[in-house]
């Protein structure tokens, strides 16, 4: 007698059920559960420990860099510098760096991630996403910094970003690519500091879709990031990367086992966090974004902040609404 075939469908779509089972069944292991403020600053200590263990990034030194600055451009209230500087020795970080005009007092001011694509240069000259944001913050009197990422821009042979052979090569070795890029964020924390202008009470930190991912994660690691707004990336593992295939740098061992979005963004906790959704984001979910918001707005509430955590949905797709980000942070750094 013949055996029976398997719907063709079924086996198909088997290892993506499998997945969603596993999922659920596993993730969010270091989710917070208590009820007290109490309770969360032990569960923070903790969860921050564990993130940085999984972004591997412990052998890394932590040592302040020189900058050295290659030219200048002057615009009307404000200045733009082309710099450099080295996180390790064989590592060269090209940025730009925003200096306002009459800026003898410590300002505030914003570090500012790229996303996906050609770097530094889509962000502060290029019509689209970004809305030239770093020009924005600089015409309101902010020093701004744009440091190009591993992977991209000036860092990349081709100028497109090499950002799935530097995550799996740095896989084969037990660490992260988007450790190593919040590392050198945390480097870049440390350059602005030594700068007088610099008010290390108002440092903060503004990205869209990769510079989101990275301002979520070094908001939750780093307290000397004030303020944050995490630009088209806070929705969830579980509506993003196991959902649809995106950039191999996004995927962190054993990340979603451990937290969700909304756990590492809890992290951020106490501090004044704004998430921004387009309505028309192909990728990073309106819903999601809800989602995680209202998980987000309990917890804030509990620690009787609520009014420190908001959502901005907007019409738009995977990009800045830049009037609402300006306005948040003139809320939290305004004199």
């Amino acid at each position: 007698m013949p055996a029976t075939e398997f719907d063709p469908d079924l086996i198909k779509n088997a290892f993506r059920k499998y997945l969603k089972g596993f999922y659920a069944e596993h993730s969010r292991q270091m989710k917070f559960c208590g009820n007290t403020p109490e309770s969360f600053v032990e569960w923070k200590k903790s969860a921050q420990q564990r993130v940085l263990e999984l972004l591997s990034i412990d052998h890394l030194p932590v040592e302040t860099p020189e900058m050295r600055i290659i030219k200048e451009v002057k615009y009307d209230n404000y200045t733009v510098k082309k710099i450099q500087y080295q996180t390790l020795p064989e590592l060269i970080v090209p940025a730009y760096l925003f200096i306002p005009e009459n800026c003898s007092s410590p300002s505030p001011t914003l570090l500012c991630p790229p996303g996906h694509g050609s770097g530094i240069n889509q962000v502060i000259d290029e019509e689209g996403a970004y809305h030239k944001y770093p020009h924005v913050f600089a015409e309101a009197g902010y020093i701004t910094l744009v440091p190009e990422h591993i992977s991209f821009g000036e860092r990349s042979t081709s100028g497109q970003g090499e950002c799935s052979f530097d995550h799996e090569a740095l896989n084969l070795l037990g660490s992260t690519v988007i450790g190593y890029r919040m590392w050198e964020l945390q480097r870049s924390l440390d350059l602005l500091e030594s700068l007088p202008q610099v008010d290390p009470d108002r440092i903060g930190c503004a990205g869209l879709s990769l510079g989101g991912e990275m301002t979520l994660y070094l908001a939750a690691c780093d307290p000397r990031i004030k303020v944050a707004c995490v630009a088209c990336f806070l929705t969830s593992f579980k509506g993003t990367f196991l959902k649809e295939a995106h950039c191999t740098c996004g995927y962190v061992p054993k990340m979603a086992r451990d937290f969700e979005h909304v756990d590492i963004a809890s992290l951020i906790a106490p501090n004044p966090l704004m998430i921004q959704a387009g309505n028309l984001d192909p990728s990073f979910l309106v819903e999601d974004a809800m989602e995680a918001y209202t998980e987000l707005l309990e917890l804030y509430q509990m620690l009787d902040v609520a009014n420190f955590v908001t959502l901005d949905v907007f019409e738009g797709g995977h990009e800045f609404h830049l009037d609402p980000v300006l306005a948040w942070f003139e809320q939290w750094f305004k004199d």
